[in-house]
């Protein structure tokens, strides 16, 4: 762990404890963090996904930023955070659309981001920049192969990713 805390990252640790259940730990720079027990059916994916949005969009002001600026796990996770507005709020929108879209064989990235566009409108809001078909590509490619490297971590062994710090 001691090489991505030099880089100034959050470490971030997914360790199988049972069929049933993982425990996530985050480790900031200073090494402050906390560990939680967690139900991995209904939460690993969130957690993957939201490690995925936020890489691959480069986001700092949303879930895994905030945890490595302020922590709080429990507290960002009441109401997936949205309840902070801002990055956060349009990040778990994201979130939300694509834990079922990623799940479809044939998903149409062009016709998902329109779809997601026109249901922000109805809401104010404007789907972000980043928020393209490439993206929801690499976001793809992204959880596929952090579901394989999941499934391939043995029972007691943690799988560890490293999300930058924010500048």
């Amino acid at each position: 762990m001691s090489a991505s805390l030099a880089s100034g990252g959050l470490t971030l640790r997914f360790t199988r404890v049972s069929p049933t259940h993982h425990r996530f730990e985050y480790r900031r720079p200073d090494g402050t963090g906390e560990a939680i027990e967690m139900e991995t059916n209904s939460l690993l994916f969130h957690d993957l996904l939201h490690y995925a949005v936020e890489s691959e969009a480069g986001l700092k002001g949303s879930f895994y930023g905030i945890l490595g600026k302020i922590g709080g796990y429990e507290e960002l996770a009441v109401a997936g955070g949205a309840a902070l507005g801002g990055e956060i709020a349009i990040t778990e929108r994201v979130v939300g659309a694509l834990t079922g879209a990623l799940r479809q064989e044939d998903l149409d990235a062009e016709d998902f981001v329109a779809q997601v566009a026109e249901y922000l409108e109805i809401y104010e809001e404007r789907a972000p920049r980043w928020f393209t078909p490439a993206f929801i590509t690499a976001v793809r490619e992204r959880m596929r192969q952090l579901m394989g490297r999941w499934k391939a971590t043995p029972f007691g062994e943690a799988m560890e990713l490293t999300f930058p710090a924010a500048i």
